[in-house]
Protein backbone atom coordinates (compact mmCIF):
# COMPACT_ATOMS: atom_id res chain seq x y z
CA UNK A 1 0.00 0.00 0.00
CA UNK A 2 1.28 3.46 -0.88
CA UNK A 3 0.09 6.76 0.55
CA UNK A 4 1.12 9.87 -1.38
CA UNK A 5 -0.27 12.49 1.00
CA UNK A 6 2.07 15.10 2.42
CA UNK A 7 -0.20 16.09 5.32
CA UNK A 8 -2.09 14.11 7.95
CA UNK A 9 -5.60 15.09 6.86
CA UNK A 10 -4.98 14.02 3.25
CA UNK A 11 -3.37 10.79 4.49
CA UNK A 12 -6.53 9.89 6.41
CA UNK A 13 -8.57 10.47 3.28
CA UNK A 14 -6.27 8.16 1.30
CA UNK A 15 -6.46 5.47 4.01
CA UNK A 16 -10.25 5.59 3.98
CA UNK A 17 -10.20 5.28 0.17
CA UNK A 18 -7.93 2.22 0.59
CA UNK A 19 -10.49 0.54 2.86
CA UNK A 20 -9.18 1.61 6.28
CA UNK A 21 -12.57 2.94 7.35
CA UNK A 22 -12.78 2.13 11.07
CA UNK A 23 -11.82 4.76 13.62
CA UNK A 24 -9.70 3.32 16.46
CA UNK A 25 -8.95 5.21 19.67
CA UNK A 26 -7.32 4.58 23.02
CA UNK A 27 -10.01 4.85 25.71
CA UNK A 28 -9.53 3.95 29.37
CA UNK A 29 -6.43 1.91 28.62
CA UNK A 30 -8.08 -0.09 25.83
CA UNK A 31 -8.05 -0.01 22.07
CA UNK A 32 -11.59 0.68 20.92
CA UNK A 33 -13.11 0.46 17.45
CA UNK A 34 -15.27 3.57 17.75
CA UNK A 35 -16.97 2.79 14.44
CA UNK A 36 -18.31 -0.49 15.81
CA UNK A 37 -18.40 0.48 19.50
CA UNK A 38 -16.25 -2.51 20.48
CA UNK A 39 -13.03 -3.05 22.42
CA UNK A 40 -10.32 -4.74 20.36
CA UNK A 41 -7.86 -7.35 21.59
CA UNK A 42 -4.41 -5.79 20.93
CA UNK A 43 -2.96 -9.26 20.26
CA UNK A 44 -5.16 -9.42 17.13
CA UNK A 45 -3.91 -6.08 15.74
CA UNK A 46 -1.40 -5.77 12.93
CA UNK A 47 0.13 -2.36 12.22
CA UNK A 48 0.09 -2.19 8.40
CA UNK A 49 1.61 1.28 8.19
CA UNK A 50 2.86 4.07 10.42
CA UNK A 51 2.83 7.52 8.92
CA UNK A 52 4.74 10.18 10.83
CA UNK A 53 4.09 13.81 9.96
CA UNK A 54 6.70 16.15 11.41
CA UNK A 55 5.71 19.76 11.98
CA UNK A 56 9.19 20.80 10.87
CA UNK A 57 11.85 18.51 9.40
CA UNK A 58 14.07 17.12 12.15
CA UNK A 59 12.14 18.88 14.93
CA UNK A 60 11.16 15.68 16.73
CA UNK A 61 7.61 17.05 16.93
CA UNK A 62 5.12 15.02 14.96
CA UNK A 63 1.74 13.37 14.63
CA UNK A 64 1.44 9.66 13.87
CA UNK A 65 -1.24 7.83 11.95
CA UNK A 66 -1.36 4.05 12.16
CA UNK A 67 -3.13 1.86 9.60
CA UNK A 68 -4.40 -1.12 11.61
CA UNK A 69 -5.91 -4.46 10.61
CA UNK A 70 -7.66 -6.88 12.95
CA UNK A 71 -6.79 -10.55 12.46
CA UNK A 72 -9.59 -12.96 11.51
CA UNK A 73 -12.18 -10.20 10.95
CA UNK A 74 -10.20 -8.27 8.33
CA UNK A 75 -11.48 -5.00 9.81
CA UNK A 76 -9.17 -2.18 8.76
CA UNK A 77 -8.96 1.30 10.20
CA UNK A 78 -6.76 4.03 11.55
CA UNK A 79 -5.50 5.28 14.88
CA UNK A 80 -4.52 8.97 15.04
CA UNK A 81 -1.82 9.97 17.51
CA UNK A 82 -1.83 13.74 17.08
CA UNK A 83 0.36 14.32 20.14
CA UNK A 84 3.14 11.86 19.26
CA UNK A 85 2.44 9.75 22.37
CA UNK A 86 2.88 6.43 20.54
CA UNK A 87 0.04 4.69 22.33
CA UNK A 88 0.61 6.22 25.76
CA UNK A 89 -2.10 4.80 28.01
CA UNK A 90 -2.78 1.86 25.69
CA UNK A 91 -2.32 -1.84 26.46
CA UNK A 92 1.43 -2.58 26.51
CA UNK A 93 1.37 -5.13 23.68
CA UNK A 94 -0.24 -2.52 21.43
CA UNK A 95 2.27 0.14 22.53
CA UNK A 96 5.10 -2.21 21.57
CA UNK A 97 3.59 -2.77 18.10
CA UNK A 98 3.09 0.95 17.55
CA UNK A 99 6.61 1.87 18.63
CA UNK A 100 8.33 -0.82 16.60
CA UNK A 101 6.45 -0.06 13.37
CA UNK A 102 8.84 1.48 10.86
CA UNK A 103 7.60 5.03 10.20
CA UNK A 104 7.20 6.66 6.82
CA UNK A 105 8.23 10.16 7.94
CA UNK A 106 7.05 13.24 6.08
CA UNK A 107 7.01 16.94 6.79
CA UNK A 108 3.54 18.21 7.62
CA UNK A 109 4.47 21.82 6.93
CA UNK A 110 2.04 23.80 4.84
CA UNK A 111 2.36 27.09 3.03
CA UNK A 112 1.25 28.77 6.23
CA UNK A 113 3.65 26.98 8.57
CA UNK A 114 2.63 28.97 11.63
CA UNK A 115 -0.75 27.22 11.69
CA UNK A 116 -1.56 23.61 12.38
CA UNK A 117 -5.04 22.11 12.09
CA UNK A 118 -6.56 25.57 11.87
CA UNK A 119 -4.95 27.03 15.00
CA UNK A 120 -1.74 28.98 15.50
CA UNK A 121 1.29 26.79 16.22
CA UNK A 122 3.40 27.65 19.26
CA UNK A 123 6.99 26.43 19.19
CA UNK A 124 9.13 25.68 22.23
CA UNK A 125 11.12 28.93 21.92
CA UNK A 126 7.92 31.00 22.09
CA UNK A 127 6.70 28.96 25.07
CA UNK A 128 10.06 29.38 26.86
CA UNK A 129 9.81 33.17 26.53
CA UNK A 130 6.63 33.19 28.67
CA UNK A 131 5.59 29.71 29.88
CA UNK A 132 2.85 31.08 32.16
CA UNK A 133 1.04 32.49 29.14
CA UNK A 134 0.04 29.06 27.82
CA UNK A 135 -2.13 26.36 29.38
CA UNK A 136 -3.37 22.99 28.19
CA UNK A 137 -7.16 22.90 28.33
CA UNK A 138 -8.71 19.47 28.86
CA UNK A 139 -12.27 18.60 27.82
CA UNK A 140 -13.51 22.11 27.04
CA UNK A 141 -16.75 22.21 24.99
CA UNK A 142 -15.65 25.18 22.86
CA UNK A 143 -12.71 23.48 21.12
CA UNK A 144 -12.53 24.21 17.39
CA UNK A 145 -13.48 21.43 15.00
CA UNK A 146 -10.85 18.68 14.67
CA UNK A 147 -9.82 18.09 11.04
CA UNK A 148 -9.62 14.33 11.73
CA UNK A 149 -13.32 14.25 12.60
CA UNK A 150 -12.59 12.91 16.07
CA UNK A 151 -12.80 16.04 18.19
CA UNK A 152 -10.05 17.39 20.40
CA UNK A 153 -9.81 16.13 23.98
CA UNK A 154 -7.13 18.70 24.87
CA UNK A 155 -5.76 21.79 23.23
CA UNK A 156 -3.35 24.57 24.07
CA UNK A 157 -4.67 27.99 24.99
CA UNK A 158 -2.91 31.36 24.80
CA UNK A 159 -4.21 33.29 27.81
CA UNK A 160 -2.84 36.62 26.49
CA UNK A 161 -4.62 36.38 23.13
CA UNK A 162 -7.54 34.34 24.48
CA UNK A 163 -7.31 31.84 21.63
CA UNK A 164 -6.69 28.14 21.14
CA UNK A 165 -3.23 27.21 19.89
CA UNK A 166 -1.39 24.08 18.77
CA UNK A 167 1.40 23.40 21.25
CA UNK A 168 4.26 21.40 19.76
CA UNK A 169 4.84 18.02 21.43
CA UNK A 170 7.92 19.19 23.33
CA UNK A 171 5.72 21.67 25.20
CA UNK A 172 3.09 19.07 26.13
CA UNK A 173 5.71 17.17 28.14
CA UNK A 174 7.09 20.32 29.82
CA UNK A 175 6.37 20.33 33.57
CA UNK A 176 5.83 24.11 33.48
CA UNK A 177 2.72 23.73 31.30
CA UNK A 178 -0.36 24.11 33.47
CA UNK A 179 -3.20 21.66 32.73
CA UNK A 180 -6.69 23.08 33.14
CA UNK A 181 -9.60 20.59 33.16
CA UNK A 182 -13.06 21.85 32.26
CA UNK A 183 -15.06 22.40 35.45
CA UNK A 184 -18.42 23.42 34.01
CA UNK A 185 -19.89 26.55 32.49
CA UNK A 186 -18.21 28.90 35.00
CA UNK A 187 -14.71 27.55 34.34
CA UNK A 188 -11.96 30.08 33.54
CA UNK A 189 -8.48 29.39 32.17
Amino acid sequence: MKIDATDAVAALSELVDAGFTHDFRIQNGKLVDVSAGLAVNPAEVTVRMKLRFETEPGSGDASNIYALEIADTGVKGFLVDALDLEGDGAPQDLVKSLKTAEPDTRSDMTEDEDYRYGVRKVRKSEFNADPGRYVLRLGFPDFPECPFGQGFTMLGFDTARQEYVWLVTKIIGDERLQRVPFQGENSEA
